[in-house]
């Protein structure tokens, strides 16, 4: 955003002190561009207060709940009432401060989202950020505001989590053969750095004429998980000039949908390879750290 001459004002939910690793180094990244406050939830006080100390245009909600996301114990209500607290008021008071759109961000694992056949949300979380998209969409069309999604599939690429795309580098970097346990599941992984493209450029055509289509589902490589590791390991093998492998499972456990992807391309095929030669580079450099662990 701020590449495109925006001003960006992010304030954060938690202390500074609670931003560390991973987490550290992104906010050390994003206080490079944007003016961060940190204590300052949705509808919290602080944010109340910044919302009437700012001019703007465009409010985007890209916080949510997300404390272990990952598992059927998640409370999709509790996490509903943090996403959208006082959001009545946020939205009333972002009007009267010149604010135009809502962008809020979205999941592939929420309900009709994804390419789901029944239109159901894939666990708790994915209902959780149902309810917070319809909840959000009647406040700001309440308001009197434009309101879009942007839909994230699976991102990958530097500071990203320690989940599979981790593994695979940590387990070629150290020598090893990783194994694919879900080969089966169709996943659209998506570059990082052209789904932050297609953030700003739908952002950006929010407060545009004509105003954009209500979902933005930027889409990357729609692939079974089997295959993309094999593509991993074929432009990772380019890169390291070495042959790497995977190890394919045999998938008999199926707890997650079959297939949950967007269907907007979002490549730069001009900046495809730049994309892999840093990504690759940014692995190897944690492993000569010794972080990579």
């Amino acid at each position: 955003m701020a590449e495109l001459g925006l001003r960006v004002v992010a304030p954060l939910r938690g202390s500074r002190e609670s931003y560390v690793g991973m987490r550290g180094a992104r906010v050390a990244r994003l206080q490079a561009c944007a003016d961060v406050l940190f204590d300052s939830p949705f509808g919290g006080p602080n944010f109340l207060d910044l919302i009437e100390s700012e001019s703007f245009e465009i409010l985007a909600h890209h916080a949510a709940d997300v404390y272990d996301y990952n598992k059927w114990s998640f409370d999709p209500l509790r996490a509903l009432q943090r996403n959208t607290m006082n959001a009545a008021e946020v939205f009333a008071r972002a009007v009267t401060r010149g604010c135009r759109a809502v962008v809020i961000t979205g999941t592939v694992f929420e309900a009709n989202a994804g390419g789901d056949p029944d239109g159901l949300a894939a666990n708790p979380y994915g209902l959780s950020k149902s309810l917070t998209t319809d909840t959000l969409r009647h406040f700001a069309a309440w308001a009197g505001l434009r309101f879009g999604r942007f839909i994230v599939a699976n991102p990958f690429g530097p500071l990203e989590e320690r989940r599979f795309c981790w593994y695979l580098f940590k387990t070629w970097l150290s020598g090893g053969v990783p194994i694919v346990q879900t080969p089966s599941y169709v996943r659209d992984n998506v570059p990082v750095s052209m789904m932050a493209a297609a953030y700003a450029a739908y952002v950006q055509a929010m407060i545009g004429e004509p105003p954009p289509q209500p979902d933005c589902r930027p889409s990357g490589y729609v692939m079974s998980q089997g295959a993309f590791a094999q593509l991993m390991a074929a432009e990772v093998s380019k890169r390291l000039g070495m042959t790497l492998t995977v190890s394919i499972a045999n998938q008999t456990e199926f707890s997650e949908p079959y297939i949950r992807v967007n269907d907007q391309r979002c490549f730069i095929d001009s900046e495809i390879a730049q994309f892999w030669d840093g990504y690759v580079q940014y692995y190897c450099d944690f492993h000569r750290s010794g972080d990579l662990n």
